[in-house]
């Protein structure tokens, strides 16, 4: 009877044992599927975050694209401003130099209106005085061509009348 006992004790160990090691290739099939799924998921979530990584650096280099076309196009304004200031103060500059002109020619005007008549001579006198004083002797002599203020013929027309000025009268 030991000897039965002895092999079904042999029968049952190697049956448990049987089911041990199906158990044990059970567990490690189950934990190398889990690994795999685990794995294929990690892969996904990886190849999933390069695509958003790969979509932010391409929305990022077109933003800096347009940003810099943007700055070229700033740039180009900024060129275009300057110019334009500088013409508008040309043009300013030329605008106040015409004014200046155009008061000086009224008061050589006023001054050759006075200048028919003997009696207004005195006040022909103030007039060329103050555009002497207002506007400078070089500006209206033409004996500065670069601060002349109007043109030859209307700078010979002034030293005419300053020349009647400082003729005497004869009584």
């Amino acid at each position: 009877m030991d000897e039965q006992k002895n092999t079904e004790q042999k029968k049952q160990a190697s049956h448990f044992m049987a089911f041990y090691v199906v158990g044990l290739f059970s567990i490690a099939l189950v934990l190398i599927l889990l690994s795999y799924l685990t794995q294929t998921r990690a892969d996904d979530q990886i190849a999933h975050a390069e695509t958003r990584l790969q979509e932010q650096v391409s929305a990022t280099q077109g933003i800096q694209a347009k940003m810099e076309v943007l700055q070229e196009a700033n740039n180009d304004q900024a060129q275009r401003i300057a110019a334009l200031e500088q013409s508008l103060s040309r043009a300013m500059d030329e605008n106040e130099m015409l004014e200046k002109r155009a008061e000086a020619q009224e008061g050589l005007i006023k001054a050759c209106q006075l200048a028919r008549s003997e009696e207004s001579w005195p006040q022909m006198h103030e007039e060329l005085d103050r555009l002497a004083q207002e506007y400078g002797l070089e500006a209206l002599d033409g004996s500065d061509p670069k601060k002349l203020l109007w043109t030859a013929e209307e700078s010979k027309v002034y030293n005419e009348l300053r020349a009647l000025q400082a003729e005497p009268k004869e009584e």
